[in-house]
């Protein structure tokens, strides 16, 4: 249940929104408020606690697999809740674009931190309790990943453990007596999910693939490997262009903050076929950032052969970790306003990331990365995500490989175990390796690739030059002229990725059309 948006003062009270293995009472939450302390709720929770005297208590769990926002009103009004669109549609705060989110957003895909992409109104992080009192704001972490060990333990040990905890994730994520769903893309993540929830679960396990045509690479051919090899049924969720645009202002809408993914739309589709057979859906989620994804590897290339950072120059570095996304930052310089652009602090993307890239709780390059795509992509992308377009169908979705006992052990196997030579995760792999085919366990990781950039080379094109031409001018942010290059394919460079771009603004201009577009028409 998500906790409404409300102003506090309207009356003392508890509101939790959670999804605990063991549902805990009014007196457990409040004893482990008072404590800070909340190592006992073993899952996802965000929780609200107005006192009598009218200040209010907010926090979040470990990981962030629930969302919860905030803002301090011009008046001095503390307002709070799950969504963001509910705060705004309140109307207590101005509403007004956070220029520096849009870059952060256009560079990320989605929105790292405590900032949103509205002015004011911030987020819960997770792992952190937030006191309003006498109208000061404090805040306090309860739960950090932790730091590397003094010592590593043997590779042997490792595994045992890893293969133990992932077994307990998944059976405490398993509704009893209840036929449950799961997520299959054919990787090694999904596919270990749904071969240990096979063997564990008491009730049928159905998987659900998402395809975008015969015409399209898909991953199909080594989702229905593991569904034969783990023998249970399995679903699949036909994708085409018209039901993307169909769905894309519903979908995005659902979103507190825009998250550039082109699998959105696809991924809720997918949530609203589950719904009609399960209340459960699990999901492989949490492999690469906690064990050793390909996402890393460009960084890891670049500080082994780089030379980049010769002046010691910390921003060169942050700027290499931005542009491995592959998203819009070698490009806000052109696409942006010149407004735009004056109203970004000089540095300010840059200068976010390095305290990350240089944190001393890791001596390791590799275990930094791990650390920051953990707290950035998880909780501000992958979690929030699933959470928001699952919960309009009624479905549960479940991260195993998000289970803060398993984030805890993976940070304390050493970097050379996960990323080792050119193995990527190579001890989860290890620890699962009886689980699946060697087809499945060992290929290297593609990813479920949603075919924008031939969609907007044929179909989708007309519908994205409405939207970027006409939907995005009244907000003032980008120059037309880089807009109509983009769509036009005339984009400079190697490997312009068009399509990735083309989506990430499309997901933009629906989030400003269905979140403060009705507001910017009535101010």
């Amino acid at each position: 249940m998500r906790i409404p948006a409300r102003v506090a003062g309207a009356a003392p009270g508890l509101q939790v929104d959670h999804d605990c293995t063991l549902a805990p009472g009014e007196a457990d939450w409040r004893r482990w408020l008072a404590a800070h302390d909340f190592r006992e709720a073993n899952g996802p929770f965000a929780l609200a606690l107005e006192h009598g005297d009218g200040s209010v208590t907010l926090a979040r769990d470990a990981i962030g697999e629930r969302s919860l926002y905030y803002a301090v009103t011009r008046d001095g009004r503390f307002v709070y809740g799950s969504r963001l669109q509910d705060i705004v549609a309140a109307g207590l705060v101005p509403g007004e674009i956070n220029h520096t989110g849009v870059a952060a957003y256009l560079s990320w895909a989605y929105l790292p931190g405590r900032d949103t992409l509205i002015d004011g109104i911030y987020k819960v992080l997770p792992g952190e309790v937030i006191e309003f009192r006498n109208g000061h704001l404090s805040r306090k972490a309860w739960w950090t990943l932790p730091q590397e060990p003094a010592q590593w333990r043997g590779e042997d040990t490792l595994r045992v453990e890893l293969r133990a905890l992932l077994e307990a994730a998944v059976r405490t994520r398993l509704p009893r007596g209840e036929a449950v769903g799961a997520t299959l893309s054919g990787g090694i993540d999904s596919s270990l999910v749904v071969a240990l929830a096979k063997r564990l679960h008491d009730a049928p396990v159905t998987a659900y693939s998402v395809s975008f045509g015969a015409e399209y690479r898909n991953e199909l051919p080594f989702s229905t490997m593991v569904a034969r090899h783990c023998g249970i049924d399995h679903r699949i969720v036909e994708i085409s262009p018209d039901m993307v645009t169909a769905n894309l202002d519903r979908t995005i809408a659902m979103l507190s903050d825009p998250i550039g993914d082109p699998l959105t739309v696809p991924n809720a589709l997918l949530f609203e076929t589950a719904a009609r057979e399960v209340g459960v859906v699990l999901n492989g989620e949490g492999g690469d950032p906690c064990f050793g994804g390909p996402k890393n590897v460009p960084m890891v290339l670049a500080e082994l052969f780089g030379g980049l950072y010769a002046r010691g120059d910390s921003r060169e570095r942050a700027a290499s970790f931005l542009r491995a996304h592959q998203k819009c930052y070698d490009d806000l310089a052109d696409m942006l306003t010149a407004d735009t652009r004056a109203r970004i602090a000089e540095h300010a993307l840059e200068d976010w990331v390095t305290p990350y890239l240089e944190d001393q709780r890791w001596s390791g390059f590799v275990a930094r990365l791990m650390a920051i795509n953990l707290s950035c992509k998880g909780a501000h992308h992958i979690l929030s995500k699933v959470d928001a377009i699952s919960a309009p169908y009624g479905v549960l979705p479940r991260a195993p490989l998000f289970d803060r006992a398993v984030v805890e052990h993976a940070f304390a196997i050493p970097p050379q175990l996960k990323l080792k030579g050119s193995i990527e995760k190579y001890l989860l792999k290890e620890a699962v390796r009886d689980l699946l085919p060697a087809e499945i366990v060992d290929r290297p990781k593609s990813g479920m690739l949603v075919p924008v950039h031939g969609w907007f080379r044929g179909p989708l094109l007309p519908f994205a030059r409405e939207r970027l031409l006409d939907g995005l001018a009244p907000w003032g942010l980008f120059n037309r002229s880089w807009l109509e290059r983009l769509l036009d394919g005339k984009l400079g460079g190697i490997h312009p990725r068009r399509g990735v771009k083309i989506w990430l603004l499309l997901t933009l201009e629906a989030w400003l059309r269905t979140t403060l577009a009705k507001r910017k028409k009535s101010i």
